[in-house]
């Protein structure tokens, strides 16, 4: 593809050679002549000096080497996703229809352009939309239903009575409408409380590789549209998740936790149950939050902290060998003078009983005796 071809499908503004043929995307440092890469920060314009890329997308007013070729756009990393797109193609989806081997109960429906691959099994009363793709061995329990233009790749279980919309990923190995952790504890053992609601999984949400999405007690586990999840995160039963929040790897969420629009969880983000996290607030990776969050916060530290005060006493904490060691010292300045070894001599207990009586309103200075001059002092 020619670079002003490119520069089009990327909606960017070029800046030289549009003729030159580009015929894939690169890292900085190993791009080619062939190849286009983006810069998304100027922190990584060194790494330019390694390759030799046919192109360069990155922001306006980037510096560039006098000659480079360069696509502008606001938003360089959005812009090179498009050139991915169109240098690599999309990916490749199975042909529509009924794979051999597999399993159907009854009453199951299914729209045009829908296919199922080989070894999936599916329950009674599932309904799959138009351009759904279910590939191989995956299991689709009964009363499911699964939006239009939904993807759900290999090994993915999908239990009862669970709800997905349309244009929904589900990652492979992802479990979803599995019970949720809930027991009694009765006559000194465990017994299991029935978890007999559902999931409900909006518009637009992807769901990442072996995440785990448990069904509610006796009412729904929801996610509304837009929401991002990572691999391996878990989400308990009676959960609330709202529109286009985004959840990194390996963030565990308990039961009953309310996610309000655009929560962001970072990597490793652990919430209490029966939390509330309200709109747009922002936890940073392995944050525990036991107690809830206001709108728009920022919260970091075990347990989570306003993220200001958490840097602080970070800041505070990574200074304590230099703060220790500034105490020994002044400790051992003050040890010595308590000693007498800077020129005073300490007050005797016996000293200080035979000190003179003063009237009451007297203002008196008392001197203590001090050691003989030395003869260099005089």
């Amino acid at each position: 593809m020619k670079l002003k071809d490119l520069a089009q499908v990327c909606e960017a503004k070029l800046e030289g050679d549009g003729e030159i043929e580009i015929a894939d995307v690169a890292r900085v440092d190993t791009a080619k002549r062939d190849q286009v890469c983006f810069i998304a920060h100027k922190k990584y314009l060194p790494l330019l000096e390694k390759g030799r890329p046919g192109a360069v997308i990155a922001a306006p007013g980037v510096a560039l080497a006098q000659g480079t070729n360069v696509l502008r756009h606001d938003d360089p990393d959005l812009a090179f996703s498009k050139a991915v797109t169109a240098l690599r193609g999309e990916r490749l989806k199975p042909v529509p229809g009924i794979a051999e081997n597999v399993v159907m109960g009854a009453n199951f429906e299914m729209g045009e352009n829908t296919s199922v691959g080989p070894f999936t099994v599916i329950g009674v009363d599932v309904k799959l939309g138009k351009n759904v793709t279910v590939y191989p061995h995956c299991y689709i329990g009964d009363g499911v239903s699964i939006g239009d233009d939904t993807v759900i790749f290999p090994n993915v279980t999908i239990m009862e009575r669970t709800l997905i919309g349309r244009r929904c990923t589900i990652q492979p190995g992802a479990v979803i409408g599995a019970d949720g952790f809930g027991y009694h504890f009765v006559a000194g053992k465990f017994v299991h409380a029935p978890q007999r609601g559902h999931v409900h999984i909006h518009d637009d949400v992807d769901i990442g590789a072996n995440t785990t999405i448990d069904r509610a007690r006796f009412d729904v586990t929801e996610i509304k549209a837009g929401t991002k999840i990572d691999n391996l995160v878990q989400v308990a039963h009676n959960t609330q998740i709202g529109q286009n929040c985004v959840i990194a790897g390996q963030a565990g969420l308990s039961g009953s936790v309310v996610l309000k629009d655009y929560v962001r969880l970072g990597g490793n983000v652990g919430v209490g149950d029966h939390i509330t996290i309200g709109m747009g607030a922002q936890i940073a990776a392995k944050t525990g939050v036991m107690q809830d969050v206001n709108p728009g916060m920022k919260m970091a530290g075990l347990p989570a902290d306003e993220g200001r005060k958490f840097m602080k006493r970070e800041a505070a904490v990574r200074r304590l060998p230099d703060l220790m060691a500034e105490f020994r010292e002044l400790k051992a300045k003050v040890e010595a003078m308590a000693a007498g070894k800077s020129g005073f001599e300490p007050v005797d207990d016996d000293e200080e009983d035979n000190l003179p009586e003063v009237e009451p309103g007297t203002v008196t200075r008392f001197i203590r005796n001090r050691p003989a001059p030395l003869e260099d002092d005089k």
